[in-house]
């Protein structure tokens, strides 16, 4: 057979890794063009790509056909009560829930569970922890996505955890208290952390015991918004200075004599050792998965070094790429083994090109040099990745890894192990101390990034509906970083300077709105719409828990970025709960901008939306007011200023918007019958309305029904929602005055209001 490509003789395992992650993409996952990838298999004919095409292909179709077969639920374990036994695996407290995840479930009746499942508790349950053995009773679900244009994909999350069922419960049993020895020094750690203030805790769990719930929410957002996410993880740059902590140490100790030296294989027992102390590491914090691939990599190169593969630094990447595909094949779609290989790979390549020195001051200034490129090449080798994942531009991204990864490697992961050992050796005294210096630098690194956060550009979205200009961006990245290494310096500064603008420039500007559209989101059971009118964006409702991370607010923003908006001109907030406004500050985090915020004059949203009193830009409304927007006009038909009730659902803004193309919207809230009866004279022959309170009995009366007429309705309902949203009278109710009903639960709403 012929072929189009031969690999480098220094890079014998590249096609077969090619070939190999080919197949096991090609099984896992459900991307239509990934099919493309057999035609470059085929363009790129050779018997070793497809040898190992095959075999990966072959592979992942045997673990795939395993795990869904791990997956299989009876029916009896659904849609009601089950009573269960079960062996706690892990626990998460955040300030709304603790989430427990159970293995070794087991039902009354004997029936047992190969998978995992999560429990939810809303009550504060302190005294759980992981290897304890509890009963308990749930209503158990299959996990499932939001059905939006823009979703997390919850399901294929919850698969590869290993996860088949969620639910949540009130009432547990612990069984059994006893906890395994590993456990115990894990719950030592915690407490002596207690202590800490509450952002340095936070970090400082996340370093050693891969437990990110406990981080101040602006302290994520700004890491993240930085592009320094990577620093509280547990992957390949805190276990590469474990290991090579562990292998100084261990060389220091053996060279100090002769004898040892000549006695014994010294780098051999040093790479161990370093291998060793990293494989303990990431055993205390359960070995997350980022670790698990990180100490793969790391075994990978202990091997390449041992075999003495005389081949490129890039084959032991390889190397290692099939060594964790192989323990874990969907990992082919884990974006933290992408961004790992991709910076670990540039500076792998740029690594080679360094100049070898004899002067230890010449070491010194190439190791501080190395720090900085490290921070640039990294940064800039993922750029496209995390840009496309995650849809921020990290524009300070460079200053702040520069600062705070040798901030991190040299301060904060150094004393946080110390005082680990310190906490697990009985010594809570001194482990308090070294916490505390740990701390210090936390403390600092945080300062540094709420002012990186606070910058111009500090925290930029990007839209979503452009994919392919990452790709772009990718390949103007290769090129200029080709041209660098072919010392065509100048000409790679300028494509890299050009490429990094063009791309900020289309992707931080917004989609220009030519028509009318109603869009309402699939939120669970919650409320959030979008109406998109040429030249004005108007949120309505963003429900969640306040405080939470990932709510309404959070798939509202999602979802107008994937249509290409940045910024919400005005957002309504119907009413004083959070089914309806929870999720109004993860909104404002999640857009570039937002402009008015729309409440009621009543004293009860004074009071309730206190914390928004900081923004200037509120707009109070009451019944009676009508004003202008672009492309529409507002009517507010309720509540009168200064009311009081003693029900919030009474108390919702009702607004009645005429489009300049004649449509009539109504968005009602959850108003019940003594609102409606006092609004229906001013409002019939609606063209679309939002189902009040979700389709209750307590709205949506037979008379308010007849009078308004609406010739398409809207429930905003979660899907099998245990209210029974919306009600089977109130659905007749509206299909007998010839209204089309629709559910969220069914997935998102899109109203071409133009062409109705």
């Amino acid at each position: 057979m012929g072929t189009l490509f031969t690999p480098p003789k220094t890079m014998p395992l590249l096609l077969p890794s090619l070939a190999w992650v080919c197949g096991l993409v090609f099984i896992y996952s459900d991307i239509p063009y990934i099919y493309g990838l057999v035609v470059l298999l085929l363009l790129l004919w050779h018997r070793t790509i497809v040898f190992f095409f095959i075999v990966g292909l072959s592979y992942a179709s045997v673990m795939l056909a395993w795990q869904q077969h791990q997956f299989v639920v009876d029916s009896s374990w659904l849609n009601q009560r089950v009573n269960i036994q079960a062996t706690i695996d892990e626990v998460r407290q955040t300030p709304q829930y603790t989430r427990l995840r159970l293995s070794h479930v087991q039902r009354d009746d004997g029936q047992g569970l190969a998978a995992k499942v999560d429990v939810y508790v809303y009550q504060y349950q302190q005294n759980l922890k992981p290897d304890m053995q509890v009963s308990l009773s749930a209503k158990l679900h299959p996990p499932r996505n939001k059905k939006n244009p823009a979703y997390f994909d919850y399901e294929q999350y919850m698969f590869h955890q290993g996860v088949v069922l969620v639910g949540s419960t009130s009432n547990i049993d612990v069984r059994n208290k006893s906890i395994s020895w590993l456990e115990q020094g894990r719950q030592t750690i915690r407490s002596v952390l207690q202590s800490l203030e509450q952002d340095k805790q936070g970090v400082l769990l996340a370093l050693l015991l891969a437990d990110r719930s406990q981080i101040p929410l602006a302290i994520d957002d700004a890491f993240a918004a930085s592009g320094a996410t990577h620093l509280l993880a547990i992957s390949g740059l805190h276990m590469g200075l474990v290991a090579a902590w562990g292998f100084m140490l261990m060389w220091w100790l053996i060279t100090r004599r002769e004898a040892w030296i000549v006695r014994f294989p010294v780098r051999l027992i040093a790479l161990s050792s370093g291998l060793l102390l990293a494989f303990a590491y990431a055993l205390l914090a359960d070995f997350p998965i980022p670790a698990q691939r990180a100490f793969l990599m790391l075994l990978a190169g202990v091997l390449a070094w041992m075999i003495r593969a005389k081949s490129s630094p890039l084959n032991t990447m390889f190397a290692a790429l099939i060594l964790i595909t192989l323990f874990d094949p969907a990992s082919v779609l884990s974006i933290s083994l992408w961004l790992s290989f991709v910076a670990t790979s540039a500076l792998l390549i740029w690594a080679k090109s360094m100049p070898k020195v004899e002067s230890i001051y010449a070491k010194a200034w190439l190791w501080l040099k190395a720090v900085f490129w490290v921070s640039i090449i990294a940064s800039l080798a993922t750029l496209p990745l995390i840009a496309y994942v995650f849809e921020r531009l990290p524009a300070w991204s460079l200053f702040a890894n520069i600062l705070l990864v040798p901030l991190y490697a040299l301060w904060v992961l150094p004393l946080a192990l110390l005082g680990e050992l310190f906490a697990l050796l009985g010594g809570s005294t001194w482990a308090v101390h070294v916490f505390e210096w740990s701390g210090f630098g936390i403390g600092l690194g945080n300062q540094i990034l709420i002012g990186i956060h606070n910058l111009p550009a500090g925290s930029l979205w990007l839209r979503g509906d452009l994919p392919w200009m990452f790709i772009v961006l990718a390949v103007c990245l290769v090129g200029a970083g080709f041209l660098w290494l072919r010392q065509q310096r100048w000409l790679a500064g300028f494509t890299l300077a050009l490429s990094l603008l063009l791309f900020a420039s289309v992707m931080t500007s917004e989609r220009n709105v030519e028509r009318s559209d109603l869009y309402v989101w699939d939120v669970g059971q919650g409320a959030s719409a979008l109406l998109s009118l040429p030249s004005f964006s108007l949120v309505v409702d963003v429900p969640g828990k306040r405080g939470s991370k990932f709510n309404g607010g959070t798939i509202a923003a999602q979802n107008m970025r994937h249509l290409g908006l940045l910024h919400a001109d005005a957002v309504v907030l119907s009413h004083a709960q959070s089914d309806h406004a929870g999720g109004f500050e993860r909104l404002m985090a999640s857009l570039n901008d937002v402009g008015e915020i729309w409440l009621a004059d009543i004293p009860e949203n004074h009071v309730y939306f206190q914390h928004l009193q900081q923004y200037q830009n509120i707009r109070w409304l009451k019944q009676g007011d009508a004003f202008k927007i672009t492309g529409a006009l507002v009517q507010v038909l309720w509540p009168p200023q200064g009311l009081v009730v003693n029900n919030s659902n009474n108390a919702s803004l009702v607004l009645n918007i005429t489009l300049n193309t004649g449509q009539h919207l109504l968005f009602a809230g959850d108003m019940e019958a003594p609102v409606e009866a006092s609004i229906a004279h001013e409002v019939q022959n609606v063209d679309v309305m939002l189902m009040p309170h979700h389709g209750s009995k307590t709205s949506s009366t037979r008379q308010f029904v007849k009078k308004v007429r609406p010739k398409t309705v809207i429930a905003q309902t979660g899907y099998k929602n245990h209210y029974g949203f919306p009600k089977e009278e109130v659905v007749k109710r509206y299909k007998h005055v010839g209204a089309k009903v629709l559910n969220t639960a069914d997935g998102y709403v899109r109203i071409q209001l133009d062409k109705m």
